[in-house]
């Protein structure tokens, strides 16, 4: 394989950044479920700055394309350290509590950032990686990021609610903790965030690289750019309503994770933020076990085949989630959803990257995350309502209806799909 030595800065750098943006991720959440108990004001944040991603989304993916890849990781990372490094630092010298807008602006930022990174992250390794490997580094990606989340979920559990010290149960086990740590302030957990940020942008730097494939860059306006996409997609319908269909799993999973579960965990089922983050953990465990194993559980079926049964089992799990009134079921239905999530991204990038040129990737990806913004929009308005926030089973059953209609699409697009040949030339 080439470039392996670039792929390898690459997967540390995401790696270190990764870490402290999901403790950032999940202790936000839980400040204003916990310490505010306001989850419905952390609901109408969310749906403000999924609302401004809808624009940025479409910015994102002309800029993917335009620009040298490489750049672009630097400039999000340094982007990264700035923000959460200022508000870090002034707040943690102002008391060590940030103020609401400065919280808005951390979530924001880091939200963004994944609109722009993961795109570009797709675009890039389709870049300098030969097609056979698509698929092993379609996993790559996918066990390096939940390797991350798992390693976030068990620091934010830490740092979220301190370690006491003495005999401890955990599981129904009894430990004897020789050591205290105490909780950290929303402050220290930003400053630990922009550090990592700073650590990541000094390793992109390092990446050297000689891409494997030529992609046509196209100098034209943002509309223009833009426009290039649409057509695209115009010109090739069932791989617009696949990007789709495949790609609802991941509203659900946004939409759960960070809006329903913390207020469901808190209210319905009485943990604490000790176990919100543990879920993190084990959802991030069960997403690993999907990078490890899906490739090879479906390397005698089809991508799409891969999508629709991974698909069909997440919707399984969101109506167990539903269902479920007792805190000690959760770890594993939410192992069973992560599953169903990374294991339906491995797939659904694995038959995007074989399908979609490389010079238009990043805006056709856009387009589909604009649709998948928009109905995150949706769900998160109507899950913020008062109704909802009292009774978040019947997200979850909401949810699941949802995954139903995505998997009867692509079953019903199941032939063409998987005898489907892109349509286009380069402009």
């Amino acid at each position: 394989m080439k470039n392996l030595r670039a792929l390898g800065f690459l997967f540390t750098a995401n790696t270190i950044s990764g870490f402290s943006q999901g403790v950032s991720m999940i202790a936000i959440p839980w400040y204003f479920t916990d310490t505010l108990e306001s989850p419905g004001l952390f609901g109408s944040i969310y749906l403000g700055v999924t609302c401004v991603s809808l624009f940025w989304s479409t910015i994102a993916g002309t800029l993917v394309d335009r620009y040298n890849r490489k750049r672009l990781f630097q400039m999000e990372n340094l982007w990264g350290a700035l923000t959460f490094l200022s508000i870090g630092i002034s707040s943690w010298f102002a008391g060590g509590v940030p103020s609401l807008p400065q919280i808005i602006v951390c979530f924001a930022t880091t939200f963004f950032i994944y609109n722009l990174h993961y795109p570009t992250l797709y675009a890039f390794s389709q870049e300098i990686i030969e097609k056979e490997n698509y698929s092993k580094i379609s996993s790559w990606l996918e066990i390096q990021g939940q390797l991350t989340s798992m390693g976030a979920g068990a620091l934010a559990a830490v740092l979220l609610s301190g370690v006491a010290g003495g005999p401890t149960q955990l599981f129904g086990l009894n430990f004897n903790i020789p050591f205290k740590i105490e909780a950290w302030s929303l402050s220290e957990i930003f400053i630990m965030d922009g550090i990592t940020y700073f650590l990541s942008f000094l390793l992109i730097s390092l990446i050297k690289y000689k891409a494997t494939i030529v992609r046509k860059i196209e100098t034209g306006s943002i509309k223009q750019r833009i426009s290039t996409g649409i057509r695209f997609l115009k010109a090739n319908p069932l791989l617009f309503i696949f990007g789709n269909a495949a790609y609802f799993i991941f509203v659900t999973i946004m939409v759960t994770n960070y809006l329903v579960m913390p207020n469901h965990i808190k209210t319905a089922l009485g943990g604490t933020g000790h176990d919100y983050a543990l879920s993190e953990m084990f959802y991030a465990l069960g997403a690993l076990g999907a990078g490890l194993s899906i490739r090879y559980i479906f390397n005698k079926t089809t991508t799409v085949f891969g999508n629709i049964a991974l698909s069909a089992l997440g919707g399984i799990a969101l109506l167990m989630l539903g269902y479920n009134t007792e805190l000690k079921y959760i770890f594993f239905i939410l192992f069973l959803l992560a599953i169903s999530n990374s294991g339906s991204r491995i797939m659904r990038v694995i038959y995007l990257l074989e399908h979609i040129p490389n010079s238009v990737i990043g805006r056709a990806s856009s387009i589909f995350q604009i649709i998948n913004v928009l109905q995150r929009i949706f769900f998160i308005g109507i899950f913020s309502l008062v109704y909802f926030t009292e009774r978040t089973y019947l997200d979850f059953y909401i949810l699941a209806f949802g995954v139903l209609i995505a998997c009867l699409l692509l079953v019903y697009n199941y032939k063409g799909l998987v005898n489907f040949k892109t349509n286009w030339k380069e402009e």
